[in-house]
C-alpha cells in the first residue's frame, strides 16, 4: 500500500458556485502522489456533489485517491472536519474550505518544508480574495510559544503580528490530533478553527513558516459562517473562546487577558451588526462585561465608545440611534480612504 503523505479534508455544503474551482485547484496539484483527497458531503441541498463528481472524473489518474463521504443530515462544519479526520491516513493533514481555492504547488511546497524541518505544523501566508483581486496576508510566527498563541487569539492587535487561527493555511502532523485527543466540538461551527489551532500549536515541537501564500480565502461568499453575525453565531464564537480558556488557563495565566479581550471584541462586533431585538441577548452572554468596560475600552474606536457604553447599560434605543448615524459615515469614510469598490471598503 502506498504511503499516504497528506490527507486533504474538504467539507462540502452549499458551495455549488465555488466547488468546481476548489476541486480543480486541488486535484491538479503538482504533488498528488501520496495524497488522499477526502470530501465530506454534509447533506448539501444544492448541486455541489453533482458538480464535484464531474470534476473528479476529469482527473482519472487521481480518482483512486479520492474519498467522498456523506452525512445523512446536515451536522455542520466542525462535525464534517471530524469525519474527515477520523478516516484520514496521512502523515500530515490539511483542512480546507470548499469555497476557497489554492495555488497549484501548495501541497508540494508545504510538504517539502515539513520534511526538511521535521515539522509538526507548517504555516503559510494566504490571500484574501475579493471581486476586485487578491490581498496578500502575511502570517506572523513568533519564536516564543506563548507569544504565538496569544497572537493567534488576538487578531486585532495593531502590531500586525497576527498569526491567525485558520486551519487551511496550516499543514499539521496528524499524530498531534490522535495522541492528544484533539477533536472538533460538534455544534461550534464559528470559531472551531481557534479551538483546533490553539491545541495543535500548543503541542507542536516544531512550527515552520513558509513565506508564500497558497490559499485564496473567498471573501465574497456571503453564505459562509464568517459572514454570519446572528445571535447563534455569536454564541458559538463565545463558546469557542471559553473552550480555549478551559484549555489554556490551567496551564498559564499568561493568556487570560488576551482571552478576555477577545470576548469583549467579539461581543461588541456582534451588537454592532445584530438586530435591535437581539442586542440584550448578546450582552447577556457575557454578564460581567460592563464592569470590564473601563479596562477594555481602549480596544474600541473612539467614535464607538459612547454608543457601546449605552448598549452595555441597557440603553438600547440610544445605542441604535447612534449606530444608525455612525455606520453610513464609517462606510463612506472607508470607501473614500481606500479608493476601491464600496463592497471591498466595507468588508475591511
Amino acid at each position: 500500500m502506498e504511503e499516504i503523505k497528506i490527507s486533504v479534508i474538504v467539507p462540502v455544503y452549499g458551495v455549488e458556485k465555488y466547488i468546481s474551482r476548489c476541486a480543480r485547484s486541488l486535484l491538479g496539484q503538482t504533488m498528488t502522489d501520496g495524497v488522499e483527497f477526502i470530501f465530506i458531503d454534509d447533506a448539501t441541498p444544492d448541486r455541489s456533489i453533482e458538480l464535484l463528481s464531474g470534476i473528479i472524473g476529469e482527473y482519472p489518474g487521481v480518482v483512486p485517491q479520492v474519498k467522498l463521504l456523506s452525512h445523512s443530515r446536515n451536522r455542520g462544519l466542525a462535525a464534517s472536519r471530524q469525519t474527515g479526520l477520523d478516516v484520514a491516513r496521512g502523515e500530515y493533514v490539511l483542512q480546507l474550505d470548499s469555497d476557497d481555492y489554492f495555488e497549484p504547488d501548495m501541497l508540494e511546497v508545504m510538504y517539502r518544508a515539513a520534511v526538511a524541518n521535521n515539522s509538526d505544523v507548517v504555516v503559510a501566508d494566504f490571500f484574501y480574495s475579493y471581486h476586485e483581486g487578491d490581498e496578500y496576508q502575511k502570517c506572523f510566527v513568533a519564536d516564543s510559544k506563548e507569544v504565538l498563541l496569544n497572537n493567534i487569539i488576538a487578531t486585532w492587535r495593531p502590531e500586525k503580528n497576527t498569526a491567525y487561527a485558520y486551519v487551511w493555511n496550516k499543514l499539521t502532523r496528524r499524530s498531534l490530533f490522535t495522541e492528544h485527543n484533539i477533536r472538533s466540538f460538534e455544534g461550534i461551527n464559528v470559531g472551531e478553527d481557534l479551538i483546533a489551532t490553539i491545541r495543535t500549536i500548543y503541542y507542536a515541537s516544531v512550527v515552520t513558516k513558509v513565506d508564500r501564500a497558497f490559499a485564496h480565502y473567498n471573501k465574497h461568499n456571503i453564505g459562509s459562517y464568517t459572514h454570519d453575525v446572528s445571535v447563534t453565531s455569536t454564541r458559538q464564537r463565545m463558546r469557542a473562546t471559553d473552550v480555549v480558556a478551559d484549555f489554556l488557563s490551567p496551564k498559564s495565566p499568561a493568556y487570560n487577558q488576551t482571552l478576555n479581550e477577545r470576548r469583549f471584541r467579539k461581543l461588541l462586533m456582534a451588537i454592532v451588526n445584530c438586530n435591535r431585538a437581539d442586542i440584550q441577548e448578546c450582552i447577556l452572554m457575557c454578564p460581567g462585561l460592563y464592569s470590564d468596560y473601563e479596562k477594555l475600552k481602549h480596544l474600541v474606536p473612539p467614535y464607538w465608545r459612547l454608543p457601546y457604553k449605552y448598549a452595555l447599560q441597557g440603553k438600547t434605543g440610544r445605542f441604535v440611534f447612534l449606530r444608525n448615524l455612525i455606520l453610513p459615515i464609517r462606510k463612506l469614510y472607508r470607501f473614500l480612504r481606500a479608493g476601491v469598490h464600496p463592497k471591498r471598503a466595507i468588508s475591511q
